[in-house]
């Protein structure tokens, strides 16, 4: 196995203070432990849908949406 395949932990508290600042978060001290709660929860959520076969030959992309008027066609 090489360093690529090594699979670390999940930390829900490093990557709530790595994330917090780039998105303009504050978390405070009472908010925290509901918030790494919640992180631990998606990250358990988000291994499920990746572990789940799908054939790549079948994907197909969604549009893009875009918020507003749609663009005139004239």
């Amino acid at each position: 196995m090489s360093g690529a395949d090594v699979k670390t932990a999940f930390d829900a508290a490093r990557h709530c203070d790595a994330m917090a600042p780039v998105l303009g978060l504050t978390i405070t001290d009472a908010q925290r432990p509901v918030v790494l709660q919640f992180l631990t929860i998606a990250h358990g959520m988000a291994e499920i849908v990746f572990a789940a076969p799908i054939d790549e030959a079948s994907l197909e992309l969604a549009p893009v949406f875009r918020p507003g008027f749609p663009e005139s066609t004239a």
